[in-house]
């Protein structure tokens, strides 16, 4: 399960997620590439679940796109195509869930947006998701391409966040886009699966879009964490970990 979160600001569109990569609970890379800007346009996506699904989508859509107004312009049909394809044809498989995630500048309307669809062809996976999720009603679910302001994926519940000291209720324009995501993917870190592990870490990448392009940096690495090894978080005082990010960015 990697994580993903997204904060959609005035100016500017920010995405993180993590780089591990891993099969059967084995971790087999720390620093993948998760999110992919799309090439001659202000846009990238990434995507949950098979790693490379994200790649086949950003060579489609560089193909037959230009700007990101013909990307999120695609409809239902056109990643469920693409999706079932990947399926029957790279994976091979009766269960895989993937949660597509887009962001970029809208050229009509001058301005950054977010948009995400959930495509799923049923079987284990997916119920292991609902098992998993706090979240999972079926009015929360994503079946079309829709815009979203705000995503945290996997989301935490409310107790989860309040007792991280995660700021609720903070006007978008007013966070600061890289604390705030990265301390929402600290705690997506601990979160653990029915297996008992831990599927989040390696690194935190940031991807942001703005009038001007796309960017991407790595802004924290967590180094305990190896391949071939189980992800076990250290245990964290979040005022204390906040506290000096919040000095540091802010002066």
């Amino acid at each position: 399960m990697s994580a993903v979160n997204v904060l959609v600001q005035s100016d500017a569109v920010h995405l993180m997620t993590d780089g591990l990569l891993y099969a059967d609970g084995e971790v087999l890379q720390t620093n993948m590439q998760k999110c992919i800007p799309l090439k001659g346009m202000r846009a990238a996506i990434t995507a949950t679940g098979p790693a490379s699904f994200p790649y086949l989508l950003a060579e489609m859509l560089e193909l037959d796109c230009t700007s990101f107004d013909e990307v999120v312009a695609k409809d239902r049909e056109w990643f469920r195509g693409a999706f079932d394809w990947y399926v029957k044809n790279e994976r091979n498989s009766s269960s895989e869930y993937a949660t597509v995630i887009l962001v970029g500048w809208l050229e009509r309307e001058d301005r950054p947006a977010c948009f995400a669809i959930e495509l799923s062809n049923g079987g284990e996976k997916a119920k292991f998701l609902e098992r998993n999720n706090p979240h999972t009603d079926p009015d929360s679910v994503a079946h079309d391409l829709i815009e979203l302001p705000i995503i945290a994926n996997p989301m935490p519940q409310v107790g989860e966040l309040i007792a991280a000291g995660w700021p609720i209720g903070v006007d978008r324009d007013k966070r600061d886009a890289e604390i705030d995501l990265l301390h929402m993917l600290e705690i997506q870190r601990r979160k653990r699966m029915e297996d008992g592990r831990c599927y989040v870490g390696g690194q935190a990448a940031l991807t942001t879009v703005d009038r001007n392009g796309v960017t991407q940096r790595v802004v924290h690495t967590w180094a305990e964490d190896k391949v071939g090894e189980r992800i076990v978080p250290r245990p964290i005082d979040w005022t204390a970990w906040r506290a000096p990010r919040e000095k540091r960015c802010h002066g």
